[in-house]
């Protein structure tokens, strides 16, 4: 059975007061997201203000997008990254990363020397398209749906 670790990229729109992250993001796009990726080993959500999150960490409502980082800050966001999940992803087999370009993008190649498989099957999609994926194709491994790190 293959082990996956899913990065779900965070949203815009958030709650007004501090919350587990899994819950701090509202939109139904985000929503639909973390469905996905429960249905997985293991989940994160990455965050452009906190880098790699776990979904049960409390934070407090922030305004930080990617696209508010220079390149030389997305480029340091991705070496936190990296680093921050080195240890987490030992033991998967896969990593699924549901989250746009500018999430990617600043992690896409060091990951690949982190584990054997990446997918990220937004590529290339818009968002409309990123739904309709989500919608017909299932997690990896319903199996472990309750039983998180």
């Amino acid at each position: 059975m293959t082990k996956t670790l899913a990065l779900v990229g965070c949203g815009s729109e958030k709650r007004d007061e501090p919350t587990e992250a899994k819950s701090l993001y509202t939109s139904t796009y985000f929503a639909k997201k973390r469905q996905w990726a429960e249905g997985c080993h293991a989940w994160r959500i990455l965050s452009a203000e906190h880098g790699v999150v776990h979904p049960t960490t409390v934070l407090e409502p922030y305004d930080t997008a990617m696209t508010d980082l220079s390149d030389t800050e997305a480029a340091d966001w991705g070496t936190e990254v990296i680093d921050d999940l080195r240890p987490q992803i030992t033991g998967f087999d896969e990593v699924v990363i549901l989250a746009g370009h500018d999430y990617v993008t600043p992690i896409h190649d060091d990951l690949h020397e982190l584990v054997s498989t990446v997918r990220w099957p937004f590529q290339g999609k818009r968002l409309f398209e990123q739904v309709e994926w989500l919608k017909h194709n299932s997690p990896p491994d319903q199996s472990t749906i309750g039983s998180f790190e």
